[in-house]
């Protein structure tokens, strides 16, 4: 992306002017896989790099004066200590290996840096491991800045802000251990800036975010945006102990290169399971654990599998690995071989959730078409009296597509499909909100439909006990507060 400085005066003129030489990051790219070809003794990377999914959760929200499609751009962010003239090493790629879904501190910091500067969009980091494939997400150290790319006024704020990220070989990137970055089919390598924007061919364009994914350095917030002293070795992460197993939690800095000759895990006949799965054998575990035996893997389950692990000298993974399993039930084991196949298992903007339409996300569905997503498609919509993709569903996507201000083109793509889970699963809507006793409106009549409560929209005794049962059931703590994850628990169970 090329370098370039916006001024308070005429910058209307000037970025419009921009945008036309060819500033925005170019947006034509085919669907496929990004190659893994090593290019100048670079790292290899995974199939598809960044969110599969779409979206991450948005934990953090800002008022959002690019709504107004006005073009009004803030300052780009300034340090609040002295920089050293020294760049942080330049980093090498290092994937995700461990399942620890929660907000890491550099990510948070590097979030609210981001819109307390552009005051534009929200963010998100976690996403339960299940959810998705190879990303940073699911060790908290990744976040997906909302901006759409469709939107002239938020990406031209995007624009702004890689170009401040990226100018003088990504200068800023480094000093914030930012380790890549993927918007509008365009993917940008902190360990390989050479190659500039590069095409993305990756299952989400993110046409409608940014994708930043941070080095362990930038995740723990030790670079020297934060701490005014550069990092001059690179934090390598957690490393696995079994092969095509999680790498215990992160702990402590590790500057050594993880092994890839690696032993066998033990083992099982028990699938893994990961926190937010549910099914029947995590009460088996939960029974050797000493917690409450219902099926759902939550937070108390996880806090105890994190001190029974180590205890008994396995990894502390916080997962029912292989090798947990193998120590918990020796022998050979009755279990199914798999999880069960979730019915319910999504990400969309701004938020990770768990629908009925989840394995049907990914798939483009057109006139002519016909199957199980169509069908899925078809109940979601109210559509009958069609076997196939045909004109009744054509005209109900092209309505929703209208009410969203899509691209009307009556083809079910990843954003539509985001838009008719949300006009079928309502409640989805407002999992970021915080309710308690005494709140009312149309999302505590959303909670208690999720719920099964009466939906009167007045948060009382009632909706208190019933989100109470709920926490207790996936072991959150009783609160009686609406969070993400008590969200999330509930959207759970409704959307079964």
């Amino acid at each position: 992306m090329p370098s370039v400085v916006f001024r308070r005066a005429g910058l209307i003129g000037a970025l419009l002017a921009s945008l036309m030489s060819g500033l925005s990051v170019p947006s034509s790219a085919d669907s496929a896989t990004v190659s893994s070809a090593v290019r100048a003794g670079g790292p290899s990377e995974p199939d598809v790099l960044g969110d599969v999914h779409g979206p991450a959760p948005a934990i953090a929200t800002t008022p959002d004066p690019a709504r107004s499609g006005r073009v009004t751009l803030a300052a780009a962010p300034r340090p609040t200590r002295s920089l050293p003239a020294q760049l942080d090493a330049q980093p090498s790629y290092v994937g995700q290996t461990s399942c620890d879904p929660f907000a890491k501190p550099g990510a948070v910091a590097l979030g609210d840096l981001l819109l307390a500067s552009y005051r534009t969009g929200s963010y998100g980091v976690s996403r339960l491991c299940h959810l998705d494939g190879t990303s940073e997400h699911l060790e908290g150290r990744a976040l997906d800045w909302m901006l759409s790319a469709a939107n002239p006024a938020q990406h031209a704020v995007a624009t702004s802000a890689l170009a401040w990220l990226t100018d003088n070989s990504g200068a800023n990137a480094r000093r914030l251990g930012v380790m890549y970055l993927i918007y509008n089919r365009k993917m940008w390598r902190a360990y390989d800036p050479g190659r500039r924007w590069a095409d993305y061919h990756g299952a989400s364009p993110h046409t409608d975010h940014i994708h930043i994914s941070l080095t362990w350095d930038g995740a723990m917030k030790r670079t020297s945006w934060w701490t005014g002293t550069p990092v001059v070795a690179q934090d390598r992460g957690p490393c696995r102990v079994y092969a095509g197993e999680y790498a215990p939690l992160y702990r402590a800095a590790n500057y050594r290169s993880c092994s890839t000759s690696l032993p066998a895990a033990p083992t099982s006949r028990y699938a893994v399971y990961t926190y937010g799965q549910k099914g029947d054998p995590v009460a088996v575990a939960q029974r050797i654990l000493g917690v409450t035996a219902d099926g759902s893997f939550g937070s108390r389950t996880r806090d105890v599998l994190l001190s029974w692990q180590p205890a008994r000298g396995l990894p502390r993974t916080g997962v029912l690995d292989k090798a947990t399993w193998a120590r918990m039930v020796p022998g050979v084991q009755p279990a199914p071989a798999s999880p069960p196949t979730p019915r319910s298992a999504t990400v969309t903007p701004p938020g990770a959730v768990m629908t009925a339409l989840t394995p049907y996300k990914r798939t483009r569905l057109a006139s002519g078409s016909r199957g199980p997503a169509v069908a899925a498609l078809q109940r979601a919509l109210a559509v009958r009296g069609e076997s196939r993709y045909r004109s009744r569903t054509i005209a109900a996507v092209r309505a929703i597509q209208r009410a969203a201000r899509l691209r009307v083109t009556g083809v079910t793509d990843a954003r539509t499909w985001n838009r008719i889970e949300e006009r079928a699963y309502p409640w989805v809507g407002y999992r970021y909100v915080v309710l308690r006793r005494g709140s009312r409106g149309p999302a505590v009549a959303a909670l208690q439909r999720a719920l099964g409560a009466t939906r009167d929209g007045v948060f009382g005794p009632v909706t208190e006990r019933a989100l109470r049962s709920l926490q207790a059931r996936f072991g959150l703590p009783q609160t009686g507060v609406t969070d993400l994850r008590t969200w999330l628990s509930a959207i759970l169970t409704a959307s079964r």
